[in-house]
């Protein structure tokens, strides 16, 4: 970016409840992340990237981008509740 104030990436996993008190595989991982990012698309709701970084031995997860002071905590209660809604 040119301006101040950079934005931050955010990577984390989801976990839907049907996986939360059992195993969850880097292959479930990646078939959630990919459905979620399906599903975003076709709700139209966010935009939040998934993919793996093999270089760092990390297994798909999901990446969402913050924008400086135009980020909320509404946006981030949204965002958190959409995700979980959809998952």
């Amino acid at each position: 970016m040119i301006n101040e104030p950079m934005g931050c990436n955010v990577c984390f996993s989801y976990t839907p409840p049907a996986f939360r008190n059992k195993p969850y595989s880097d292959a479930h991982k990646a078939s959630v992340h990919k459905l979620l990012f399906e599903k975003f698309h076709e709700k139209g709701t966010l935009l939040i990237q998934h993919n793996p970084l093999p270089d760092h031995n990390l297994p798909n997860f999901l990446r969402y981008t913050l924008k400086g002071e135009k980020s909320t905590f509404e946006d981030m209660d949204y965002i958190l509740d959409e995700i979980d809604r959809l998952g």
